[in-house]
């Protein structure tokens, strides 16, 4: 089943900062640890130079030794790194001393990294060895197999098929096998060469200290235990999820059932079973990361032989979920893949494999993902395990052709997504709503996957978060550094490299800023210096006002458009109907470092190009070294950080957690199940059961040293009626530990690059790229969303047959309102299509309305709905973003499409309306039919209230459906049915 990576909630997504200054300077404590640590062994720290020649290279040794620090508490009594130092947490992982692959990615990355500093390559092997021991669940010599019956799997015959569902309540998915799976081209190549077919790849997802409580099954002589959460659609996010372990004997979860039948539906009693979710970008990471040490001096073969046997299995990351033809869905059709037209060549969301326990487990099978994320691509990973100078070749027969045109591949979807301004869009899928339906008419394609601008997760949309952007594209300033240097300047994949990090840098630089501070409006917009939002387009002009020692980049995107259709690098103009609006600019000090990573790599690329910096080069170097001196005054001692609102911690006690009826179990903190204080669940979303929270899913939180703050903080400031924290919100800093590694890399990156590239740049802090100032005071207040507690922690997690899912975390934003001007109101015809309306939510004064529509054909000609348009008018009462959900339409949610219209002039009832369109796939309209109903929910998306009480298209009373003229029809623009008011 699938997952997702860092996990926002919407409502924290739209909570905005009050701008402060939160500049630390570095403390006395700190730099007493930096003379301690280079004079001493006192972390086990011994650089091969008492000095360091500059200041980059200090400021990443000092930081390598807080991480080391054992009283900073970065890693576990077993050495494992854990996701944050603090617990009380919730975004990708639910806790903060979980672990994730790309923990141990970065982790790889700051040994090399230090290796190159010093000489001292000892600390890459160790860390290799407890990865291994730790992440990759096989047999690392102790003689416990931990994927015991892989043995068993059938190339032949993958998985059984289970489709994906819109939410969390429509699971269990049937184990129906509506599509036969194709076949597994490369099981037999893998096991010729090694010998087996134990995946050699990390599960995302560790519970370190067993917190959990369900115990390593499979070792028990090791403390953390595979775990996992995200299993239940495109919706579920992390305080929808239950929390589970990979190893399911059926001691814990529902009796002689353990957790499977929450997930999938089996026509017999689900058989006891292991299960593992590879997120395939931090495998990827780990291979990038060897790559470097090979590049800057490691020789050991036994390791790098290691990552190249990564780098076979993570092939498995490049294949549709069922291993069907790419491109065959398009008409709602798959097709079986009978070899490598199965395979995507893009790193999609994750592969899963699993088999069975204990007696009559004598089976396995394996999924691939049909998602493909534009953050997820590798194409120094690619490089490195194709090319003959990258080193890393895999020994398999066919695997370095398949790296070859995974490179070529990955950089033309690059380009293919890279929007007007410069940003770079979602992705794509082969499975179009994870049930391979028909792509709609006019989608965009990409060798034959559907354009998908948030793949795997739309809660918050998986693409909005900036660190998808920034976390990317550094491998793409890498990819672009690597070939220049060495001289191919002319090659094809050269040119599409050059292209898009050019684009994005020349993109990322007009919204970031070191010293001074972007002038933004409520709704988190960058600002003019006329006090106009900018929506977008080429050289913005960002008003700004002087902020010594902060530091701020984007914290959203998003889209408007798609691409064009690709046909080849060679044929391709750009994306002129693909646009980006840049939003909410914060602090995030993990992207921020992978952000100066880019900067960096791309200039040293630039240099090494044209033999010196271009003006854009330049600017990129200034940039990164203004951040780098103006992050390290945000260094407590424990690492850089920021202080982060969580509005979204709310939701510890609210119930989301969905069970079905008559589905109660064992949990392994000693509770049952979903619990005696849960809710019925609504019916409007598909399924027949009840909530439980946070809480009675894992009631260890409230025994966290943080809990009672949070606790009392809701009790004292939280409103449950408006859904905002009137009395303050609660605040936590967290050292997260892929964020530390990302900020110590980049000093340390930024050392290697330019200062001994080009020698030392001057210590002086230089303003960033200077944009229009406004004249006078600001036009308005600058008010920047939270840092995005993202952690971007790769999130899939399949079971047996698993339906994707995710976590990012990544803040997301409303879509700007349009002004048009009304229409003027005609007198209504005579039409032969009416609509009908009702509503169950008689509550006029609640955070969101619902109408149900329905429209029926009393004419005798179908009528084609996607010329058809529905007008519901209503007041706003506080002009805020809003969200438009379809929680239901027997048409398909994906056919039903909203925007929302602000009137230039208020009338009475009315000062915005929703209108509702349909997509292609919605079809045709015939005589005498009906749509079916479309369940519909607005919301505004700081959750604020309406006041429904007179509003022209709402009627309480109309609980069914009745002809309702107050919701106008229009059909190719003209008004066929209805009254506008």
């Amino acid at each position: 089943m699938g997952l997702g990576t860092i996990n926002h909630s919407r409502e924290e997504a739209c909570e905005k900062m009050k701008l402060r200054s939160m500049k630390k300077p570095v403390s006395a404590v700190l730099s007493a640890i930096l003379i301690v640590s280079l004079s001493t062994s006192l972390f086990n720290f011994k650089p091969a130079t008492a000095k360091a020649a500059s200041v980059e290279e200090t400021r990443f040794l000092q930081m390598y030794a807080q991480l080391k620090n054992p009283a900073n508490g970065y890693f576990s009594a077993e050495g494992v790194p854990y996701h944050s130092v603090e617990t009380l947490m919730s975004e990708a992982p639910n806790y903060g001393h979980m672990t994730t692959s790309e923990a141990y990615s970065y982790w790889m990355w700051l040994e090399v990294l230090y290796g190159y500093h010093t000489g001292d390559w000892t600390k890459l092997e160790s860390a290799w060895d407890n990865m291994e021991k730790y992440i990759i669940p096989i047999n690392e010599g102790d003689g416990v197999q931990e994927q015991p019956t892989m043995s068993f799997y059938n190339p032949n015959s993958p998985a059984t098929y289970a489709s994906e569902f819109a939410q969390p309540d429509q699971y269990p998915s049937p184990l129906n096998g509506k599509y036969t799976a194709g076949k597994d081209p490369i099981d037999a190549e893998l096991k010729a060469t090694y010998g087996n077919n134990q995946t050699y790849l990390m599960h995302w997802l560790v519970d370190v200290d067993n917190w959990y409580g369900f115990g390593n099954l499979l070792n028990p002589k090791h403390t953390a235990s595979y775990v996992n959460t995200f299993q239940r659609g495109e919706q579920e996010s992390v305080w929808e999820a239950v929390s589970h372990p990979s190893q399911d004997n059926k001691s814990f979860g529902k009796t002689n059932e353990g957790f499977m039948s929450l997930f999938t539906k089996e026509s017999n009693v689900p058989s006891a079973q292991w299960r593992y979710t590879n997120a395939t970008d931090a495998d990827a990471r780990a291979v990038q990361a060897m790559y470097w040490a090979k590049e800057l001096g490691y020789t050991n073969t036994v390791y790098l032989n290691k990552a190249k046997k990564m780098g076979d299995y993570l092939r498995y990351g490049m294949y549709d979920k069922y291993f069907q033809k790419v491109g065959s869905a398009a008409n709602g059709t798959p097709v079986a893949g009978t070899g490598k037209d199965s395979n995507q060549y893009l790193l999609a969301w994750y592969t899963a494999w699993g088999g069975g326990l204990g007696s009559g487990g004598d089976w396995a099978w394996r999924i691939g993902a049909s998602h493909t994320h534009q953050g997820y691509q590798n194409v120094v990973a690619a490089y490195a395990l194709s090319n003959p100078a990258g080193g890393l070749i895999p020994a398999s027969a066919t695997a370095g052709q398949d790296w070859d045109k995974s490179l070529t591949r990955q950089l033309e979807f690059y380009n293919w997504l890279q929007s007007s301004e410069g940003a770079i869009a979602g992705g794509a899928t082969n499975s179009y709503n994870g049930s391979y339906s028909a792509y709609p008419a006019g989608t965009s394609t990409f060798y034959g996957m559907a354009y998908d601008e948030a793949p795997v997760y739309h809660d918050p949309p998986s693409n909005n978060w900036f660190g998808m952007q920034s976390w990317s594209m550094e491998r793409v300033a890498e990819l672009y550094y690597i070939l220049a240097s060495s001289g191919d300047t002319t090659s094809t994949n050269f040119k599409m490299a050059k292209r898009a990090i050019e684009n994005w840098i020349d993109w990322s630089t007009d919204y970031t800023f070191a010293g001074s501070r972007p002038v933004t409006d409520s709704d988190g917009y960058y600002l003019n210096s006329q006090g106009q939002r900018i929506l977008g387009g080429t050289n913005p002009q960002v008003a700004t006002v002087s902020a010594p020692g902060e530091f701020w980049i984007p914290g959203n995107v998003d889209w408007q458009g798609q691409p064009n259709t690709w046909n080849g690098f060679s044929s391709f103009t750009g994306n002129s109907n693909l646009k980006a609006v840049t939003k909410n600019p914060g602090q995030d000090t993990g992207v921020l470092g992978s952000y100066i990573k880019a900067l960096t790599f791309f200039a040293a690329g630039n240099k090494a190009e044209h033999g010196n910096y271009t003006a854009l080069g330049g600017t990129a170097t200034q940039l990164a070294k203004s951040l780098l001196d103006t992050a390290w005054g945000y260094n407590d001692g424990i690492g850089i950080a920021t202080k982060e609102k969580r509005a979204d911690y709310f939701r510890y006690f609210t119930k989301e957690v969905y069970f079905p009826t008559g589905w109660t179990g064992k949990a392994g903190q000693g509770n049952t199940l979903p619990g005696n204080s849960v809710v019925s669940s609504d019916p409007a979303k598909g399924g027949n059961g009840v909530y439980a929270s946070y809480t009675d899913i894992l009631p260890n939180i409230k025994k966290d040293p943080k809990w009672n703050y949070l606790e009392g903080l809701y009790n004292s400031s939280y409103n449950k009626v408006t859904k905002t924290w009137d009395n303050g919100t609660p605040e936590f800093t967290y050292h997260r530990f892929w964020s530390q590694v990302d900020m110590a890399t980049a000093y340390a990156e930024y050392d290697r690059l330019i200062n001994k590239g080009s020698g030392p740049v001057p210590t002086a802090t230089p303003t960033a790229t200077p944009s229009a100032t406004p004249t006078a005071t600001p036009t308005a207040t600058p008010t920047p969303t939270a840092t995005p507690t993202a952690t971007p922690t790769a999130t899939p997690t399949p079971t047996a047959t698993p339906t994707v899912t995710p976590t990012p975390t990544a803040t997301p934003s409303a879509t700007p309102t349009v002004t048009p001007t009304p229409t003027a109101t005609p007198t209504p015809p005579v039409a032969n299509l009416v609509v009908q309306y009702r509503t169950t939510d008689t509550n006029a004064t609640d955070s969101q309305f619902r109408p149900q529509l329905r429209i029926v054909n009393n004419g005798t000609t179908a009528v084609d709905l996607s010329k058809v348009k529905l007008r519901y008018y209503y007041t706003i009462d506080g002009d805020k973003p809003q969200q438009f959900n379809v929680d239901y339409a027997t048409l398909g949610g994906g056919n039903v499409l909203g925007s929302f219209v602000k009137l230039t002039s208020p009338v009475a009832g009315a000062d915005y309306y929703v209108e509702v369109s349909f997509a292609a796939g919605a079809g045709s309209l015939a005589p005498g039919a009906n749509t079916g109903e479309i369940q519909l929910r607005i919301n505004k998306t700081d959750w604020s209230s309406y006041n429904e009480v007179g509003d022209y298209s709402y009627d309480p009373s109309k609980t069914s459906y009745t002809d309702w003229t107050k919701v106008p029809l229009y059909i190719n623009g003209v008004l066929a049915w209805g009254v506008e008011p």
